[in-house]
């Protein structure tokens, strides 16, 4: 069998194995690369100036597109990297199309500007935001630092916790819209928006003035929360039509991958930075949108070939999956009624008993135990736990699998996502950080005041309220809390002179935050060293992970970057969430549907193929069918090879409630209108059938109906 060349398989980069099919690129560099594309890829590629349009449907190689356009565009066409702009949604995209392109560029060629859609926002604040009273230190909060000061501000009108939670909703949702509350055309949509939200007039108006007030207070404090990443350049381009000319004229060529999730706001500013020769390319797939939940907005697709007349390609080949995996896929997608136009379909051939399965158990432990017990002779047979995978709609079922991986000994690993930005350490990891980059950060300062010993709010409302440096103010403080602002402050220092390459190895090494990790890692522990020093391992997993992100995203950066820039970027991590503390190999995965875009395995379980979990259902409805069948697709065309569909009969309730009953996904009998399914009746006085060793498909279901008579 032929192995893999040195230079990118062009079947690998489309989502499936090039050793799978006895297919390998020649070494022949990025120009035999292109000519292996197939036709639809290659008009893709071969897009010059003016709008379009990509339709890419699952494992169809829009990556290998979209890079393969960009170096087309930078060595023939004369578009120099400076002029061209490539957004994606996770800094995990990013880093991907940078080595890509990186890749097929001969030497001294520059690379585009390649980052999500909140780094280009902030980049636009560093350069210009002054003109909005944004300084070029302004340092990014963490969401719940973010939330915190703003539910502070909210607690005067809004008493009631509840009232807050759903002002706290109402602002999420402004933002999503791009609605800007110093900008007086948007003033009767956010009355409106704050109505969707049960405020009538008058606490509309007390709403938006503590969103106002808010405002103020961020600029004073010289911070900037992940909304306003999109709201204030947008605001900014919107007030300096000359910048946004500028602006215009800079970009020759502007790309935006996954489009399906963008939302209001980054459509509207995606509207402002394009280039004046409206070559702005959207690829996406609205069969994939699956964040409406978060207010993405998969129409904007629609709206842009509509509003924008641009042409629409179409990637309508899946180079990722089997026949049966495709099939069952599009035909449970094509009951969406309002999708765009494409009719994706399998190149691969699939096996003699390509088949999409559901097996049937009594219980979910019952469930459990059967995927474990699967998964553990798919090892045994050869294949590489990385490369298998259980994904699930709750986080439950996932903890509900553990115990069944434990007793087959199976290894795996919970994948978090962005999650590890929840954790108090990287918290105080990021707060250290950010003071050490902006001193009048004040949230930061607040989260950093729990190391020193007498420094409470009331302390760090006088040190800020010094209007110099808070960390030279201690004379306005107890002794005590004076000598520990004056160590906290020599620390910082020790942090800013070092960089934010030094990060992890400065809460490491440092007394400060040394002696209070260590403090939180006693606490459940019976405070002998070993113990502590094994609490603490996935707390340095996590730290090392953030500094990781970090240390990639100062790669990205000119060597002559100042240290305010260098700090900057790095702190990026905490809009863009980062890597997964445990993402070693030789693992089998377990994740949220959600969790698993964008990413592949050979064989994929889904747990949990029952009504009211797949599609999910929130006190006894489903709220979005249409987005739940979507979710449905996007873990279906997980699979490359194999996919098992799982259902129990009966859930275990909380604690001290009863089971409840289960019902079949009414979603099986959509996967079966396209493709069919095979059955296997795992429950108790189901029906013992024979092996079929013919090789053929098996169609469970029939043989047990024969088996009865």
């Amino acid at each position: 069998m032929p192995t893999r060349s040195p230079h990118a398989c062009i079947l690998a980069d489309l989502g499936g194995e090039c050793h799978r099919y006895g297919i390998c690129a020649p070494a022949a560099g990025w120009r035999t690369l292109r000519a292996m594309l197939d036709d639809d890829q290659k008009r893709v590629v071969a897009h010059e100036d003016g709008p379009a349009a990509v339709l890419a449907g699952a494992g169809s190689g829009k990556t290998r597109c979209t890079t393969e356009r960009a170096v087309r565009r930078l060595t023939e066409a004369g578009v120099d990297g400076a002029s061209m702009v490539l957004l994606t949604f996770t800094n995990k995209a990013a880093g991907e199309m940078r080595e890509r392109i990186r890749a097929g560029l001969p030497a001294g060629l520059e690379l585009p500007w390649i980052g999500t859609f909140h780094s280009f926002g902030n980049q636009l604040l560093r350069r210009w935001g002054r003109h909005i009273g944004v300084p070029a230190n302004a340092t990014l909060m963490d969401a719940d630092d973010a939330r915190r000061m703003l539910d502070a501000l909210l607690a005067g009108p809004f008493s009631d916790r509840e009232r807050r939670l759903q002002a706290l909703e109402a602002v999420d949702a402004i933002n999503a819209r791009g609605l800007d509350v110093t900008e007086e055309a948007d003033l009767g949509t956010l009355v409106d928006t704050a109505g969707e939200y049960g405020f009538g007039p008058v606490a509309s108006a007390r709403l938006l003035e503590r969103l106002r007030r808010f405002e103020r207070e961020k600029r004073e404090a010289a911070v900037i929360d992940f909304a306003d990443l999109i709201i204030l350049p947008a605001r900014l381009l919107r007030r300096y039509p000359e910048l946004q000319g500028h602006l215009a004229g800079e970009i020759r060529d502007l790309t935006v991958d996954e489009a399906q999730d963008t939302d209001a706001a980054q459509f509207r500013l995606l509207e402002r930075v394009a280039p004046a020769n409206r070559t702005v390319m959207l690829v996406g797939d609205d069969d994939q949108a699956i964040y409406e939940w978060r207010h993405a907005r998969p129409e904007n697709l629609r709206t842009f070939i509509e509003g924008w007349s641009a042409a629409v390609y179409r990637l309508e080949r899946n180079y990722r999956s089997t026949p049966a995996i495709v099939g069952g896929g599009v035909a449970l997608v094509r009951h969406n009624s309002a999708r765009l136009d494409k009719e994706p379909y399998a190149v691969r051939p699939g096996p003699s008993d390509d088949r999409v399965a559901l097996h049937h158990y009594d219980t979910v432990p019952d469930m459990a135990e059967g995927v474990a017990a699967r998964l553990a002779v798919a090892i045994a047979e050869g294949v590489r736990p990385d490369d298998l995978a259980v994904l699930y709609r709750k986080n439950r079922m996932g903890r509900e699998m553990e115990a069944a991986l434990l007793q087959q000994a199976v290894p795996y690993r919970i994948k978090a996502g962005t999650d590890l930005l929840a954790h108090a350490d990287v918290r105080m990891m990021l707060a250290a950080g950010r003071l050490a980059a902006n001193r009048r950060d004040i949230r930061a300062l607040s989260r950093l005041a729990e190391l020193v010993p007498g420094l409470g709010a009331r302390g760090v409302s006088r040190l800020l309220g010094s209007g110099g440096d808070p960390l030279e103010a201690g004379g306005a403080l107890s002794p005590r809390a004076a000598e520990g602002v004056e160590v906290l402050r020599r620390a910082i220092d020790d942090l800013a002179a070092r960089g934010p390459e030094a990060l992890f190895d400065w809460c490491r090494t440092t007394p400060l935050i040394h002696d209070w990790l260590h403090r939180r890692a006693r606490r459940g522990t019976r405070q002998d060293n070993t113990d502590v020093e094994r609490a603490l391992r996935p707390v340095h997993a996590r730290l090392r992970a953030v500094q990781s992100a970090m240390r990639r995203r100062l790669d990205s950066l000119p060597e002559e970057a100042d240290a305010l820039r260098r700090w900057a970027s790095a702190l990026e991590v905490v809009s863009g969430g980062s890597d997964d503390a445990d993402a070693g190999e030789g693992k089998v995965t377990l994740c949220t549907v959600h969790a698993a875009k964008g990413l592949e395995w050979s064989e994929v379980h889904l747990f949990g193929f029952s009504e009211g979990l797949m599609p999910m259902e929130r006190d006894g409805a489903v709220d979005n069918l249409a987005e739940e069948r979507r979710l449905g697709y996007v873990a279906i065309t997980r699979a490359r090879d194999r996919l098992v569909l799982h259902h129990a009969d009966r859930m275990p309730a909380r604690a001290g409630q009863p089971a409840r009953r289960l019902v079949m996904s009414r979603f099986l009998a959509e996967v079966e209108s396209g493709q069919p399914v095979s059955v296997v009746d795992r429950r108790q006085g189901a029906v013992a059938v024979e092996p079929d060793n013919s090789g053929g498909p098996r169609d469970w279901l029939a043989e047990m109906r024969r088996a009865l008579g």
